[in-house]
């Protein structure tokens, strides 16, 4: 969970989100800010024209707040001086920076909200549906954390793929220039589902109940106009209905969520026969590891998700 209420918290007040904008400016300096009492002396001010000795900073109400000695127009709190810096287009994007640079970890702690929203969707799950509506399990934070957060739908996952505060960290893994910064930096940032159940834990052997849902993953896409054909392959397709569709964290990638049946086949039957009916149809290679139960879907920004319009409904 990620507010300015917890940054400051964690920040004492903002004044460690000064010393790191500081230290990126000034790196010669050992130290940044010197602190009596609830004020700092006089720093240099990295956005102004001569970058002078004018900058003051001093903890009112809680909070770090900055004036400048000679300008007076330049002022404001810890959050405006970010801002400054990091330049985000929204409120989400910016405390997500301030989380990740200054290494925060503030996304360990799980909401009040998500916790009364876990009772409710407990309660909601010992319902059966009348329609066939999957449910399967949410895992928060990052890759590490192995122990399921909550159960959603098709439907929760499709508006938190589509979720404009998950775009900050999917544009920034796809700045990162190798391939193992970005594999490091989607471990560490972004939360997940288990498409095919509902968990205790991440692993086979914990699995509570199989959604009848299997995802196939489509990597190393060469360029976009081809990511964009295999996309309406799919969506064209006469054999299997897509239930939902959407671009992988790095952007090379399409993750294909699809309705299959226990009842036929096993789980790892049909994630052979699909792997080898696209690459028979279409000449798609699957990545085999999408074949284990448990397998996880990092979850991306992408606006021009597909969902299947029947979940409109739920």
């Amino acid at each position: 969970m990620i507010t300015r209420k917890h940054i400051l918290s964690k920040t004492h007040y903002g004044i460690r989100i000064y010393s790191y904008i500081l230290t990126c400016y000034f790196p010669e300096k050992n130290t940044v800010l010197s602190i009596s009492g609830n004020r700092c002396k006089p720093v240099n001010n990295p956005f102004s024209p001569d970058k002078r000795k004018s900058l003051q900073i001093q903890i009112v109400n809680n909070i770090a707040v900055y004036n400048d000695i000679i300008d007076q127009n330049f002022k404001g709190d810890a959050f405006d001086f970010a801002q400054l810096h990091f330049k985000t287009s929204t409120e989400d994007e910016l405390l997500i920076c301030i989380n990740d640079t200054l290494n925060l970890r503030l996304e360990s702690k799980v909401s009040d909200y998500d916790s009364r929203l876990e009772r409710v969707q407990k309660a909601l799950d010992a319902i059966p549906d009348e329609e066939w509506n999957p449910r399967f399990s949410y895992f928060n934070r990052n890759l590490y954390n192995s122990y399921t957060s909550k159960t959603v739908g098709i439907y929760d996952t499709y508006k938190m793929i589509t979720d404009t505060i998950r775009k900050y960290r999917t544009d920034t893994i796809r700045k990162l220039l190798t391939e193992k910064e970005q594999k490091k930096y989607k471990a560490q940032h972004f939360d997940y589902v288990t498409f095919s159940g509902r968990f205790t834990k991440r692993n086979n052997a914990s699995l509570i109940k199989h959604s009848q849902l299997l995802t196939v993953d489509i990597d190393h896409i060469s360029s976009e106009s081809k990511l964009q054909k295999i996309k309406n392959k799919l969506l064209n397709d006469t054999y299997f209905s897509t239930e939902l569709l959407f671009i992988s964290p790095r952007g090379r990638g399409l993750k294909w969520v699809v309705k299959i049946s226990l009842e036929k086949a096993t789980h790892l039957k049909y994630f052979q026969a699909i792997s080898n009916y696209l690459k028979k149809t279409y000449n798609i290679k699957v990545d085999a590891s999408g074949s284990d139960v448990s397998r996880a879907c990092l979850l991306p920004y992408d606006p021009e998700a597909y969902i299947n319009p029947k979940y409109y409904i739920h």
